[in-house]
Parts: structure tokens; sequence; C-alpha cells
């Protein structure tokens, strides 16, 4: 009895230390003498003290890192339970409840079960092997996917008395904002015309560093932090004294000011940056509230960890928003959606199943196709546009030539005629290439000094902020930058630059090279509406298809998202010092989630899946011009689905869908299983038996409101199901644009709603008629009652060649 005692504790304390080892043969009973027995047992005990010696003390020396122990939906309802049941497993791993306490960050316990603690890489497997773990996921590192936009989508309304009848301006309703925090006191978060808190709200206004309890009203209703994953990761702590940053929700950035007042910023009327683009600043839902979850911080700028972010996700789920904004993420590879490292996945699956609407930047890694990010098919993915706002600047040559760029500095650009100058003809090392785009340190003084420079940009290491630093300590006045074409406009603060296109500059530099003593004058930029062709898909919006489950079409829609002018924490008295232009997917998000809000306002009820069908289905494809929706990329082509999804966001129309395609989580998890997740694994994300269906072709059945077909070898029947959320009689026809090289049967190719049916389901048959493997093809289904135009996209690939 001793002697087992003595190897149950053995065994304990191997498993404490991250390495368990199976014990079953010291229990074996022999036939053997007795004495034989003890002196084997007696030698295996003495081995494996031995062993456990030498593993403490490697492991002893490892370095432990945060992990997230991802343990699906929660098996208790009660918080506190579900906490203590994490410190027990963890006090099972480390051998203590102090050690537990002491490497313990989180406990995710509101809309899922995990923990983050941090682990030696041993004890990371060894928590990965016990019961209820999903998965072990270290914690990664994401970035931030950095006014006249809602004019230009059709939101008109000047004030909350002048609201279109159709929308309450989504009143009553709760974005949460995952991102790098809020400056309170900016005007678009007054609280003027807000109604009550709602009931449902079970938030809290965390205080910290410059932000009390005051800082929250009925605008913004509800601020946390969550830095412990930052911090870790980074081995140092914030000290906002210190630093830039604010160990609050207070924003040190301004990402997230400036996103949060796009969805849901007040009425600010004469709101401008330095003069440039003055008018009425608002956010798509003016009257929701606003919940802020700081988890993006400057510490490096825009810096945040999948610990933080999940934990700003489960205590979103907790304090009841209806549709989350998260302006983040990562870049490929993609990680699988549930039992991998793709957090965003994790928790906005959590999320949708409980009704929250999530809606996620799709990132700033195009014109590249494959380059998507975000794309679980519960997720809203936003690409981003251009609108039809410009800042063009004139540049007058010493010839009385002018020539123009587009600028948003207002130093002292109203130069009178100055030297101009080829920042090659003054760099301080000829034999070098570092001053074509003006490097750092790479120009003579004495040859730049009072001069405008104009530099080539040549490598992606080189901006044009970077360069008007060089200019500027190297004595010049003003800079001249060429480019190709990427859209949205820096600031280089007071001092004047302005960016050209490879054409203008080589202009310019004609110029230069023609006259003895070339001059010029920069003029300050004027804000421009209507004279350009708009929307355009932006240049840096991350293109499809998904490169982790290319049936789920991405991005799903697209909104403005170049030089968007909104809120910015404030650097001085003026109301133009509290606004700023941002461009980038994370700018288009909000825009969406705005409009989300709205929709979910008039139609509490809709699902998340309802409420991105509605944006969808009717989002536009023609431009200002009248013509088809372009792309700012290698070709300047056609906008197609990869691009933009299914258009360009509509929100009049949005309100009013006719038809839309639902989605239940049982659906989501029937996907999952299409992508070759096991019943046991996703079981142990829902916390509920899973059944895999075995269907042929599951994963093009996920009724989505659009079809991708990657890989059509012959033929291929594909399923979808829409609701009639119009009148209660109503009968739609279907159109279709056919990809080419395909055939497409749609089978009823009528469906007749009433009083008693209001789902029904349709067929779409694909046939290639290629011979040869092909690339993506693009085509549209359309349901129309005369009234409403469903418009369904579709993308088609031939594969002819298999391996």
């Amino acid at each position: 009895m001793q002697l087992y005692e003595a190897h149950e504790k053995v065994a304990t304390t191997l498993y404490a230390f991250g390495k368990p080892l199976k014990l079953s043969s010291y229990y074996i009973m022999d036939t053997k003498s007795r004495n034989w027995r003890w002196a084997r047992m007696a030698q295996l005990l003495v081995a494996s003290a031995l062993l456990l010696l030498q593993n403490s003390l490697a492991i002893s020396a490892e370095t432990s890192y945060v992990h997230i122990v991802y343990m699906g939906d929660k098996i208790y309802q009660n918080p506190q339970t579900t906490k203590k049941y994490h410190h027990k497993m963890l006090s099972s791993l480390l051998g203590s409840k102090e050690a537990a306490k002491n490497s313990i960050l989180y406990s995710y316990k509101h809309g899922f079960s995990g923990f983050a603690a941090r682990l030696t890489k041993h004890q990371a497997e060894a928590i990965a092997k016990f019961p209820g773990v999903v998965s072990v996921i270290p914690n990664g590192i994401h970035k931030l996917h950095t006014t006249r936009s809602w004019d230009f989508i059709g939101i008109h309304h000047s004030t909350s008395k002048t609201a279109s009848s159709n929308s309450n301006l989504g009143e009553g309703t709760i974005i949460g904002v995952i991102d790098t925090g809020i400056w309170p006191e900016s005007v678009s978060f007054n609280d003027e015309a807000m109604g009550q808190i709602p009931s449902r709200w079970k938030g809290v206004c965390q205080v910290g560093e410059h932000f009390n309890s005051t800082n929250c009203n009925r605008k913004i209703i509800g601020a946390r932090w969550f830095l412990k994953g930052i911090t870790d990761q980074t081995k140092k702590i914030l000290q906002g004294n210190n630093t830039n940053e604010y160990l609050s929700a207070r924003d040190a950035i301004g990402h997230g000011t400036h996103t949060a007042s796009t969805a849901a910023g007040y009425f600010v009327r004469n709101a401008n940056y330095r003069g440039l683009a003055s008018g009425l600043a608002r956010g798509g839902a003016p009257l929701a509230h606003l919940a802020i979850y700081k988890a993006c911080w400057n510490f490096p700028i825009g810096d945040c960890t999948d610990a933080d972010i999940l934990k700003a996700f489960d205590k979103a789920i907790h304090d009841g928003v209806d549709v989350l904004t998260v302006s983040l993420g990562f870049s490929i590879p993609l990680f699988s959606y549930v039992d991998q490292r793709d957090v965003i996945a994790i928790g906005s699956f959590h999320a949708i199943a409980k009704g929250i609407t999530v809606v996620c930047s799709a990132g700033n890694s195009g014109p590249l196709s494959q380059t998507i990010t975000n794309a679980a098919p519960w997720i809203i993915t936003v690409g981003a546009t251009t609108i039809d706002r410009a800042f063009p600047a004139a540049i007058t040559l010493g010839n009385n030539r002018t020539v123009w760029g587009q600028s948003i500095d207002t130093g002292k650009h109203n130069l009178e005629s100055v030297g101009l100058t080829y920042s090659e003809r003054i760099a301080l090392d000829p034999s070098d290439n570092l001053a074509k785009d003006c490097q750092s340190g790479s120009l003579n003084a004495t040859m730049a000094a009072g001069k405008i420079v104009l530099c080539f940009s040549v490598s992606d290491q080189q901006d044009i902020v970077s360069a008007s630093l060089t200019v500027k300590e190297a004595g010049g006045v003003g800079l001249v930058y060429a480019q190709y074409h990427e859209d949205g406009l820096n600031q280089c603060g007071l001092f004047p630059c302005i960016k050209v296109d490879y054409e203008v500059g080589t202009q310019i530099l004609t110029y230069i090279r023609r006259s003895r003593f070339p001059t010029a004058r920069l003029s300050f930029p004027k804000t421009v509406i209507g004279k350009w062709t708009s929307p355009r898909v932006a240049s840096f919006s991350s293109r499809g298809p998904s490169s982790m489950s290319p049936t789920v079409l991405k991005p799903d829609i697209a909104a403005p998202g170049v030089d968007i002018l909104a809120a910015f924490p404030s650097k001085g008295t003026t109301k133009s010092s509290e606004f700023a232009f941002l461009s980038g997917t994370s700018m288009s998000c909000p825009h969406v989630a705005g409009i989300a809000a709205l929709i979910k306002s008039i139609n509490p009820t809709w699902s998340p899946a309802a409420i991105r069908s509605a944006l969808v289905t009717t989002a536009s494809h023609t431009g200002n011009d009248g013509n088809m929706i372009s792309e700012e990329g290698f070709t300047h082509k056609a906008a197609d689905p990869f691009d933009i999804g299914g258009g360009h966001v509509d929100p009049n129309k949005a309100m009013d869908p006719g038809l839309i395609y639902d989605i239940n989580t049982e659906d989501y998890v029937q996907f999952l299983c299409s992508m070759g997740h096991s019943s046991a694994s996703i079981s142990k994300v829902t916390k509920t038996p899973t059944s895999c269906k075995k269907e042929k072709h599951q994963g093009l059945n996920l009724n989505l409101p659009s079809i991708s077909v990657p890989n059509l070898k012959r033929a291929v029947k594909v399923m979808r199901s829409v609701t009639n959320v119009g009148n209660i009689t109503a009968v739609y026809k279907a159109q279709v644009k056919v990809p080419n090289g395909i055939k497409v049967r749609v089978e009823p190719q009528t469906l007749t709603f009433n009083s008693n049916t209001h789902v029904l389901t349709f067929n779409v048959t694909f046939l290639s008629t290629q011979k040869l493997h092909g690339d993506y093809k693009f085509g549209s289904l359309t349901w129309t009652n005369g009234k409403h135009f469903v418009r369904t996209p579709i993308v088609v690939r031939t594969m002819q060649f298999e391996s």
C-alpha cells in the first residue's frame, strides 16, 4: 500500500511538471516471486524519480509564454463556476493554487470557455491533452487595418430630426468597438439626443489613467481595457507617464476614436481637417450607443494580442452588444477557423451564436489576390472603396506650366516661387541609390537648403512622410513625391508635401533637366467633390478568393475606406484639431457596422446572417459615371466579386431587401464538418452533441447570399433557401447572368410566397463546357418581383487537371 501511494505521488508530480507518463506498467500483477516484484518496482521508482528530477530541472529553465487554452462553449452558466474550473485545471498542471494564480492572465467565462496563462512549451503540450481542451493557442500579435462618405453612399439626414422615415438612426442598439480605445471628449460622442441606456446592458465604465466614470455617458455607455497579453508579450509594463499610451480605455493612437465615430458618432457641424473637407460629420448610426473594448496598444503602434482580443470578445458577449466592429487582423497564411490560431474567428463564432453581428476589415494587402483575411463564413468581411472627394494641389513650374497632385497638408504651401531640384542631383553620396526616394541622411544639406525637392518612390521601405522628414532635415522647404498609384493621402504635418503619379513626376523632372534655374510654387490643396469617378476599389484593399475556404466568397461587401474624415484625439483647441483623415479597410469596416446597427434597430429579431444577406444582395455595382465600378489595381479592370463581394454597400436598399438568406449555428457546424473537422472536435467547441452529415457537396450548400464553386469538374448542384421579409404575397422570378464557359440552370425559376409560405428552397446546377483548366468566371443570380432585386454573386472555376 505504501509503495502504491508513493507511485501515485510520483505520477501526480510528473504531471504537475507538464510531462505526463503512463504508469500502468507499474501495477501489472506478476507470477514471479514477491522479492523480484519489489526489486523491480523499486528500480522503476528510482528511474521515475530520476526522470522527474531531469525533467523538472530542464523545464524550470524553460521560458514561459502566454498561451490561450481554448475550451469551446462554456459548460457552466455561472461565470464564477467556470473560473474556478479553470483555476483547478491549471493547479493540477502546475502543482499548486499559488502557481496557477501567478500563471493565469484571463479567464474566458461569458461567451465561451477557456483561459490565457503563462506556460512553458512542455506545459502547453501537457494541458492540450486535458479533457475538454479544444486547442492551445500561442499568444499571437495582430495589426490594425488602418463625413462625406455617408452622403456618398446615400444617407443624407443632417440632424436626428431629418432622418428618413424607414430609419431610426440606430436608436436602442449597442455597437461594440474592439480597437485602441476612445477619446471621450470628442464632440462626436456627446449624448445630447441619446435615449436611455438599454436595460439589458450589463457592461461597466472601467476607470484608469485619465479616464473615470464621468467619461461615459448615454453615448459611450461602457468602456473596458485589456493589456495583460500585450505586456507579457513585450516583457514590459506600459507606463503611461513615460510613453504616449494610457493605462485605460483612453485612445493614444486615434484609430479606435476614428472607427467608433464612423460607426456611431453624433452630428457635428463644420467638422474639418485644417479647413479641408468641411461639412457635417456623423456616424452611420448616430443614435446607437457605443461600448468600447481597448485591446490594441501603442506599444509598438497598433499591436493587439490574441489573449486580449479574445477577452474583449468574451466581455462584449457578456455585456450585451448588438454589433461588433473589429478593424484588425493578421496576414496570410490563414489558420483554421475553430481549432487553431484564428482567435477572431473563434470569438466571432461564439458572438454570432448569441445573435451578435460581427463586422471585420478585409485587410490592406491588395491588390494581390488571395490576401483576404477574417474570412470565416459567420463574419461580415468588408473591403474598401474610394469616394467622390479629392484634394488637388497645384504645382506651378517656373515656365508657367501648372501640374497637379494631391495633398492634405495645409502648411506653407503658398510659398513664393523658390528653387526646385531633383533628389539625385543633391545626393550626399552620388555612388549609392538612396537619394532617389529621399532616404534618411541621403541629401546634401547645402544643396537642399531653401528648395523644393522632387523624389521618386523606388522602395517599399520609403513613403511620403519619411521622405518629407529627410527633405526637412536637409533644409528643404517642400516635397513633391512621385509614386505608383496608391489610394489614401498621408499627413506630413506643417511641412508642405504633394503626391503625384510617375507621369507628372516625369514631367516635372523633364522641366528640371531643361532649365538652368528651375523653380516652382506649391499651392494649398482644395476640397473638390463630385469630379472624380467613384467608387473604385481601393488599391490596398485585400482581395479574394479565401485561401482557407474558397467555397465562401470574400469579401462580403465593400464600403468607403479612403481619406475618411472622422473624430481623432484632440491636439489643439479648434474643431479642426478634433478630426483626421485615415485610410484602410479599418475605415470601411465601421461604415458597415453602423449600417448593420440601423438594420438591427428596425428588425430586432433578424439574425447576423439575415443582416449580412440584406447588405450583400442589395449592394450597388454602378459608379457615379453610370459605368461598372472599377478597381484600383494593376489593370484598372471592372471590379469582380473578389474585389467587392456583393458590391458597394447601399444602406437605403439594405433596409428593405425583400428576401434574405438565413443561417443558424447548426448550419455553420455542418460547414465545419465539410472542412474536415470531426464530430468530436466540433462538439468540444459547441459543448453539444454534433453529428456530421455525410452529404455530397456539403461545403457548397451553406446558405450564403453568394455562390462560389472553386472546383467544377463536370456538373454540380447547389442548394439555397430564401425567406420572404417583404410583402406577405409576392412572386419572384429568376434572372441569371451566366459565367463564361458555364451553363446554369435554376429550379424552380419562380418563387411564390403567401401567408402560409415564408421560406422556399431552390437549386442551381452548374455544368462546365470547358475542356481546359480555367480561371474564375463571374456571374449572378437575381430574384426580382419588380420592386426588389435580390442579387446573389456567382464565382465558378473549372478544374480539368487532377493529380
